[in-house]
């Protein structure tokens, strides 16, 4: 039995694909309850038998495994949604029917559908008691939460513009997911199923919005955007996605998001009018690394050290603190608003290659 920092709660996550077993092992390490959910026996025979092992040193015994037919209703403070995002929408409302305490939405947040969207966000409005939260995250990660100390504190003075990329080569994800060939198998070769470089990273979408917003930029109004597509008899997504903004108070940033760069990139500078903040995920070959200067003074470096599950650790943190009143719903990186409105922007885009969408 692991030790437990915060013990009581019990957990129900839907999916036992890569995020599923994240998001058990951060759940474990919290000394929470599990029970995982998957309508596929084999998948949840992978999990215990090669994910998990692999990735955290052994099987934990205490986690349930469960199929679909078998789901158990009902009684669970957290329910956690890991599944494609194409089937996701369906599933949150069942769990939002369940009245957890805090109901997690992996991201992209669901399909670039805005009638689909308006109906999660509708359920989401008749349930006030439910915290839903989306799993952006880098959001609520050490590095960003300095990142937005510096801003707060006016290091760099005032804000003046954003740029924010996340630039991949998905072939990381493949390694990571072995029992698929390639995008083909997932939704991830699908931008209408939230995949391609305008779902899967959309990380960047999400914390150039954030971001934005604690920099007193305000909030996207006008977005232009530039999607490279890949389509074929067996994939259609956009390979490439570049978005220019303009805010409702006139000011401009950038945000590109691909799944062809390598190295990765993972990068986002705030400029401000005496100084600059940038943040590097996996910066460092300790975890992220953020730079910030002053004026003409030397450049200052911080590393913050993290593996790739620590990024999930971080949100059941940060879980727990709304569960503690700690931070409210309203105040969270990760609070539905902010997935909602990166999928709103997409849902605007569709299945054009380029233009000009007006949000608001």
């Amino acid at each position: 039995m692991m030790p437990s920092i915060y013990n009581g709660m019990k957990v129900k996550i839907l999916g036992a694909g890569s995020i599923g077993n994240h998001l058990a092992q951060a759940s474990r390490r919290m000394g929470w309850d599990v029970v995982v959910v998957d309508k596929d026996p084999s998948a949840l025979k992978r999990m215990k038998e090669d994910i998990y092992p692999t990735r955290y040193g052994k099987w934990d015994d205490d986690i349930s495994l469960v199929t679909g037919d078998k789901e158990p209703k009902g009684g669970f403070d957290i329910i956690m949604v890991g599944t494609p995002p194409h089937v996701r929408i369906p599933l949150a409302i069942s769990a939002l029917s369940e009245k957890p305490k805090v109901l997690q939405l992996e991201k992209p947040l669901c399909q670039p559908d805005g009638a689909e969207l308006e109906k999660l966000s509708q359920a989401v409005k008749t349930n006030p008691d439910v915290k839903v939260i989306v799993g952006y995250d880098h959001a609520v990660s050490e590095s960003i939460e300095y990142v937005v100390g510096l801003i707060n504190k006016r290091i760099v003075g005032d804000i003046l513009t954003l740029d924010v990329e996340f630039r991949e080569h998905w072939g990381g994800i493949f390694k990571a997911h072995p029992w698929l060939s390639g995008p083909e198998d997932s939704y991830l070769g699908f931008s209408s199923k939230g995949g391609g470089a305008s779902g899967e990273h959309s990380h960047a979408l999400h914390l150039w919005q954030y971001l934005a917003r604690k920099s007193g930029l305000g909030s996207w109004k006008n977005v232009s955007y530039v999607l490279e597509k890949v389509k074929n008899d067996k994939v259609d997504y956009d390979s490439i996605a570049a978005f220019n903004i303009e805010t409702d108070i006139a000011r401009v940033g950038r945000v590109i998001q691909d799944v062809v760069t390598k190295p990765t990139r993972k990068w986002l500078r705030v400029q401000g009018s005496s100084g600059f903040i940038e943040w590097y995920c996996g910066g460092s070959p300790k975890g992220d690394l953020v730079k910030y200067q002053q004026g003409d003074g030397e450049i200052t470096e911080k590393v913050f050290e993290k593996t790739r599950p620590d990024d999930f650790y971080r949100e059941t943190l940060h879980i727990k603190d709304l569960l503690d009143g700690k931070i409210s719903i309203k105040d969270s990186p990760l609070a539905f608003e902010g997935g909602y409105g990166v999928m709103s922007l997409l849902s605007l885009i569709d299945s054009q290659s380029a233009g000009t969408v007006k949000i608001g």
